[in-house]
Order: structure tokens, then sequence, then C-alpha cells
């Protein structure tokens, strides 16, 4: 049991098209359990656009994916699908149906967080995504993974058709593009550390002991282990 009220605060900015993402969310995931802290951690996500100049409709992934990355797209997201199998995530890159411009979908994370819904709002995204292969410019889609959270379909598309927390999301890319920050997923502990990319689970581990030696965080932990090749962003 927790014997201090201390909180890990982690601050992620990440992207909901962001594949690394995943990734690392499920190695962060895994070093918390590892650790025992899931008492004591506060996970905070922010807004950040890989391609903000994809248009609102989306475009076809895999004409997208030829024009980015050019013949041989596919042997290139090979590490990717292979990182992802090691923490249980099944890719397929060529399966999916779009590439998406995700603003909305980061007004409706913005939401979510004032609701307490943040997390699960952003699993759900990635799930649906990248393992569902769901088309996630369709408010239809929406209005279906929205009701999860509890927001009826009057609810999410007044939010779509609103403006509401549009100015914060452009505001929090912008702050956080000017602080150096390029590539997702990063990480910021507690205000003080940051690490960038898909690290492997031990390294977030090794930020947590160090942080709970800082604050006094005492569990009772369990010897679990996991080893997870790193991924850079």
């Amino acid at each position: 049991m927790n014997q201090e009220k201390s909180k890990i605060r982690i601050d992620v900015v990440s992207d909901v098209a962001c594949p690394w993402c995943y990734i690392g969310k499920r190695r962060i995931e895994q070093a918390i359990e590892n650790t025992q802290i899931s008492d004591n951690v506060q996970i905070i996500y922010h807004p950040f656009q890989l391609d903000p100049s994809i248009p609102n409709e989306g475009v076809d992934f895999n004409t997208y994916a030829e024009n980015r990355f050019g013949d041989g797209y596919l042997q290139k997201f090979t590490q990717v699908e292979n990182a992802g199998k090691s923490v249980g995530l099944d890719f397929e890159f060529e399966a999916l149906p779009k590439a998406i411009n995700t603003f909305h979908l980061h007004r409706f994370l913005t939401i979510a967080a004032m609701e307490g819904k943040q997390a699960e709002l952003k699993e759900l995204f990635l799930k649906a995504y990248f393992i569902d292969r769901v088309d996630l410019s369709k408010k239809e889609e929406l209005i279906k993974i929205l009701g999860q959270i509890g927001w009826s379909e009057d609810k999410t598309l007044a939010l779509f058709n609103s403006d509401e927390a549009t100015d914060s999301v452009k505001e929090e890319m912008h702050y956080f593009r000017q602080h150096g920050v390029g590539g997702v997923p990063f990480y910021i502990f507690n205000k003080k550390y940051a690490l960038s990319g898909a690290q492997p689970s031990d390294v977030f581990e090794q930020v947590f002991q160090q942080i709970m030696q800082e604050e006094g965080i005492t569990v009772q932990a369990e010897s679990n282990s996991c080893d997870i090749e790193t991924g850079e962003c």
C-alpha cells in the first residue's frame, strides 16, 4: 500500500495518429505496473499534430503514405509493427482506411479532461484507429466512440460543430513546439525530467524510482520485468 500521498505527474505530448505514441503508452503502463505506483500517478495528455495539413475529411492512407514516404513505404513500417506486437498491439498499416486530421480529436480530449475522462478517451481513440481501423474522420464513428464515455449524440455533434477548446488546443501545440518538442511521444515528469520517444519500460522505471526517492513515495512492489526494444520518434 502507498504510504505517501505524493503524486508523480506525467505530461504526455502525443498525437492520436501516432503509432509510437500508442507503443509508448503501453510501455509506460508496464513501467507503472512494475513499480506498483498506479495510485501515485497522474497522467495528462497534451495535443500535437504530426501533419496538420491533412484535410478534415482525411485521405486514403496508402496513397498518403506512398506520397510521404515513397515506394516500399510498408517495409518502413515493419519495425513499428514488430514493436507493436511486443506490447500486444496488432498494427496493420496497410489496412488503415485513412490518414486523418486529428485536430477535432484533440479538442474532444481536452474537453474530456475537464470531465475526468481523458485517459479513457485517449485509449478509445488509439484503439479505434490503429486496432479496429475505424475512420475517425466520420461523425457517425465519433458518436459511437464518445458514447462510450457517456456523451450523447446531440452533445457530440454540438461540440463537433462548435469551436470549444479550439484556442486551448492551438495554444498548447504552439507552446510545446516553441519549447522544442518536435516529435512525439514526449514525456515530462513532475515538470522536471523529460524523455523523448517510446522508451523501453525499464527506462521509465528508472525515472519513477528517482522521483519516488525524491518525493518519499514508498510502495510494496512486486517483482515483474519487461524486456522491450526501444522505439524512436
